[in-house]
């Protein structure tokens, strides 16, 4: 997806799709991948378009959804090198809330970082679910 605010929207449209076509219904599982997924992605394209303001050119955001029975894995791969941090502080803050929450919500988070790109990684259980200590273990690379 392009580094846009538009892209936000379709991030949470395609996360609604998937979610319906193949997980079976639990709302509150899909309202907070849904969440997360705009979280993540707004903060992707918030850092990238400032670096292709810098650089001029039109790096894309991308967006990976992994939905399994009791959890889903939701990754954001982005060309902006820092590494995601808190930034909003007070009852107000005007920005920054994306991290709270995602923390709030997810039960495993990581970043893997590369060269050229980094990949922020949130796993959400299903609604009442707790991943086992071998689930944690498959997941995290």
């Amino acid at each position: 997806m392009p580094a846009a605010p538009e892209s936000v929207t379709q991030a949470r449209r395609f996360a609604e799709g998937v979610l319906a076509e193949v997980a079976e219904p639990d709302a509150d599982h899909v309202d907070d991948v849904v969440l997360v997924v705009s979280e993540l992605i707004t903060n992707a394209v918030r850092e990238v378009a400032r670096l292709n303001r810098a650089q001029d050119d039109g790096r894309p955001v991308h967006l990976g959804l992994a939905v399994r029975p009791r959890w889903t894995h939701i990754s954001a791969v982005d060309t902006a090198p820092d590494l995601p941090r808190e930034t909003g502080y007070g009852p107000l803050p005007t920005s920054g809330r994306g991290i709270p929450i995602i923390r709030h919500l997810a039960a495993m988070t990581w970043v893997e970082q590369a060269d050229e790109y980094k990949t922020v990684h949130v796993v959400v259980t299903r609604t009442g679910v707790e991943l086992t200590p071998e689930e944690r273990e498959s997941l995290k690379p």
